[in-house]
């Protein structure tokens, strides 16, 4: 966290009083210094901007000093109508003067400067170490032999991933955060944003065909008891694997209890109940195998499972034959069901917009 100076909140009420609408701030890496400010942008249009600094915190005070006075003159210049903004100099790709450092940074001590930011930016869950390892370590990770780190190596990480792919939205959002890490600038950030759009978790869902209740049934009746405890939970409850593998219990009002998990604790609906006594889920018992691990790899055992006893789906299929079950079943509100499985009701939605649509056709031809 960006530490706390009474000289540099002083500075900054200097520069108010004298009629510079800028302020000096910490960066979040706590090494150099930036300045705050509402800027006209390319477009025309004004808003809050940062504009980071060579300036080391806190020997570079003084010099980032002059520079805000510098950007204070240029604001108020280019609101008088007396010069336009230099754009170029303060927001630019780069500049000595207003850009940032020009020591190279290597693509090992961008990656570990980022995770060190990362985890200190705010107060982070259990789950962090496994979401820092899927969600930045592993995009980062064909940075590490780089010899130099920039806009341009950041926005190439993200333009090999397919167009509208996950894995592009999962780099970009990685290479946003490199920026933000090693003070890249507004620009870029936005660059490496916009660049991986256009990714829709809707594609990932809905298309598929899934397994009907009996061929879930024929499946689960013929695994061993650990693996059929947790298909069962899955398929009864729509958890998440690693949730039945590592978190699930079947309370005694026939509720599961989800303690913790990529989106926190939450209770679930059975559906249907009567699986709950045909697979005995009171009795929590689970397979022989390492529980000790991140819980992406404990996860995919159940896959690895169902796939040695010849299912004919994967193991993702059964939350969502839930979720699609209980889009039939008329007491249970879409935000019943999204709080069920332990997602927001715009993800529930977009996820199953297609079986929605089709029970709402059904109903309709029924009345009809």
């Amino acid at each position: 966290m960006a530490p706390r100076d009474p000289y540099l909140a002083r500075i900054n009420r200097a520069l108010k009083d004298l009629g510079h609408a800028v302020a000096m701030e910490v960066a979040p890496s706590g090494k150099r210094l930036r300045l705050r400010a509402t800027l006209p942008r390319p477009d025309g249009s004004w808003g809050q901007q940062r504009v980071c600094t060579p300036f080391p915190y806190p020997a570079g005070l003084e010099q980032a000093r002059e520079l805000a006075e510098e950007l204070g003159r240029d604001v108020e210049l280019h609101r008088r109508g007396l010069q336009p903004f230099p754009l170029a100099r303060w927001l630019g790709d780069g500049t000595k003067t207003a850009g940032r450092s020009e020591q190279a940074i290597s693509g090992l001590e961008a990656v570990s400067r980022t995770e060190e930011w990362w985890f200190g930016a705010r107060r982070r869950s259990a789950t962090a170490p496994t979401t820092w390892l899927v969600d930045y370590a592993r995009p980062l990770a064909p940075l590490l032999a780089l010899e130099e780190v920039g806009a341009e190596q950041l926005l190439a990480l993200v333009r090999c991933c397919m167009e509208g792919s996950r894995s592009r939205r999962r780099a970009a959002q990685a290479a946003a955060t490199v920026a933000l890490a090693i003070e890249l600038g507004p620009t870029v950030v936005e660059q490496l944003r916009q660049a991986g759009k256009g990714y829709s978790p809707q594609r990932d869902a809905a298309p598929r065909e899934l397994p009907s209740d009996e061929q879930i049934v024929e499946l689960i009746d013929r695994l061993p008891s650990g693996w059929q405890w947790v298909a069962a939970i899955c398929a009864t409850y729509g958890a998440r694997p690693h949730e039945a593998l590592l978190m699930a219990e079947v309370q005694a009002n026939g509720l599961v209890l989800i303690r913790g998990g990529k989106t926190g604790a939450r209770q679930g609906l059975p559906l249907p109940k009567v699986w709950i006594e045909r697979w005995s889920l009171l009795d929590r018992r689970l397979p022989a195998i390492n529980l000790e691990r991140d819980h992406r790899t404990v996860g995919s055992q159940l896959g690895v499972a169902l796939r040695r006893y010849e299912a004919p789906f994967v193991a993702y299929d059964l939350r969502h034959a839930w979720a699609v079950r209980a889009i039939h079943q008329p007491q249970i509100s879409p935000s019943l069901a999204a709080k069920s499985l332990g997602h927001s009701l715009m993800v529930h939605t977009t996820l199953y917009q297609r079986w929605f649509d089709s029970a709402s056709m059904a109903s309709l031809v029924a009345q009809m």
